[in-house]
């Protein structure tokens, strides 16, 4: 009989899934992984023991969640453990799935007033803090509460990887078909620099939290070089909105911070994201949720996703000073897809690449909103 632990890790596609199933496989876990693509970047991982294909949790929701149950009846799996936007498809049938095993994923209320733009940032002002102006583009907008001076930035409701985001310089710029679509959001522009967190919380409580610095981006706004940070106003913001909200589950959490130092919060997504690179073994008891010790990452700890920096960084060096970050980045942290002793994902991620532009092309969207088009919530009903 087989007594090792069981975990089931979604969103196979993604380099904090493949990191997630190699810290799971080292800490003795028998690991499975899942996905709606053929070529997914953790299929060819030895620290996976099975690659199942499902369909899409996005167009295939009710079949999605109805393979998901199978899979973990079939290989009598202990814990799963979302990773990309398929949580908030897991989380509306959480209690369906939940019979059969543990889930990584707090309640779907929750998630979606999180990963609201315009009501993450209502929640956060009712708890005391200080915000951007942020109106809801309806077809009662009151645009004349933001000052005409102010520097805008437009942004649909749900988005990620700041992929619909548009930056204004005067009201007068807002696209008349925008302002009669509550899907978008017009925000006081803040300026300065941005700041992400990653955090593993159970009942309110933190387990395990990383915060960085968005040196380098693919796009806008995903990362992809991290180092951690000390940054207390942070760290106590993300405590504070955990133990309000009573949440279980992957949250993490966008700042600017501004020439002050002030930290301004600008959008949540409830679910992992690339600093949980910055965490090695002892985040596997935070995953799952076992954990006794508040837990935050070794100093010196840092990751590249190197593909990316090439592929998204080098086009963001505009001075000797970003050449010398960006060669600094290239040359001395560590690679987050390859590792000695697991090395074909390094290798499969060109192929994982090339069918994936291949897609975009058909899809006729960019490469970065090809990554999440079949698994992405966009406020969608069940």
């Amino acid at each position: 009989m087989n007594t090792r632990l069981r975990v089931l890790v979604t969103g196979a596609r993604a380099p904090v899934t493949l990191h997630v199933c190699r810290l799971l496989k080292q800490s003795g876990a028998e690991v499975y992984a899942t996905d709606c693509t053929n070529s997914p970047l953790t299929k060819v991982s030895s620290s996976i023991k099975k690659y199942i294909l499902t369909p899409s949790p996005k167009f295939e929701t009710k079949n999605y969640i109805k393979a998901l149950v199978e899979i973990v009846k079939k290989e009598e799996i202990d814990y799963l453990i979302p990773t990309c936007e398929e949580i908030f498809y897991i989380s509306m049938y959480k209690e369906v799935i939940s019979q059969y095993c543990i889930v990584l994923v707090d309640d779907f209320s929750k998630l979606n007033v999180l990963h609201n733009k315009y009501k993450f940032i209502k929640l956060v002002e009712f708890l005391g803090y200080q915000v951007p102006i942020t109106t809801l583009l309806t077809e009662n907008t009151k645009v004349n509460t933001l000052p005409e001076e102010t520097d805008l930035v437009l942004k649909k409701v749900f988005s990620r990887f700041s992929d619909s985001v548009i930056f204004l310089s005067t009201k007068s710029e807002i696209p008349p078909i925008c302002l009669n679509d509550s899907s978008w959001i017009l925000q006081e522009r803040v300026k300065g620099e941005q700041y992400c967190s990653y955090s593993i919380a159970e009942d309110g409580k933190v387990l395990a939290q990383a915060v960085y610095k968005s040196n380098f981006t693919a796009g806008l706004g995903a990362t992809i070089s991290f180092e951690h940070i000390e940054k207390s106003d942070i760290n106590q913001f993300v405590c504070h909105i955990v133990e309000h909200l009573n949440f279980t589950g992957q949250i993490s959490f966008d700042f600017i911070v501004d020439n002050r130092n002030r930290a301004f919060p600008i959008e949540c997504n409830p679910r992992a994201t690339s600093g949980l690179h910055l965490f090695d073994q002892e985040v596997v008891e935070a995953l799952l949720l076992k954990s006794i010790k508040y837990v935050i990452p070794k100093k010196k700890k840092k990751e590249a996703i190197k593909l990316a920096m090439f592929l998204y960084g080098l086009p963001q060096i505009d001075n000797m000073r970003r050449l010398g970050e960006w060669l600094k980045i290239v040359i001395t942290y560590k690679d987050i897809t390859f590792r000695i002793t697991d090395p074909l994902p390094y290798f499969f991620q060109f192929i994982s690449l090339i069918k994936m532009w291949r897609e975009s092309k058909k899809n006729a969207v960019s490469l970065l909103k090809q990554s999440t088009y079949d698994i992405s919530w966009d406020g969608d009903e069940k």
